[in-house]
């Protein structure tokens, strides 16, 4: 789903994140990952964030309210 965060929606009133229904709320968040940098003896992880503002569809919504990293989250109709 993160992956599906990053993409440019191609069509205009679609679910930025699944890309299949129309979207009828905006979403703003934040999400919460892991990233990984290595170095040369080990591996440092930390935790990554970042915001987002996106349009999404009804269960699209609902699967952002279940998800245990992200923070902040708030709807408004479209």
């Amino acid at each position: 789903m993160i992956d599906s965060m990053f993409r440019k929606p191609d069509r205009a009133g679609d679910c930025e994140i699944c890309q299949r229904k129309p979207a009828t709320r905006r979403a703003h968040f934040t999400a919460h990952f892991l990233q990984e940098d290595p170095t040369p003896l080990m591996v440092e992880e930390r935790v990554a964030k970042v915001e987002f503002k996106k349009r999404v569809c009804d269960g699209c919504a609902d699967e952002l309210q279940n998800m245990k990293n992200v923070t902040d989250l708030a709807f408004e109709n479209l």
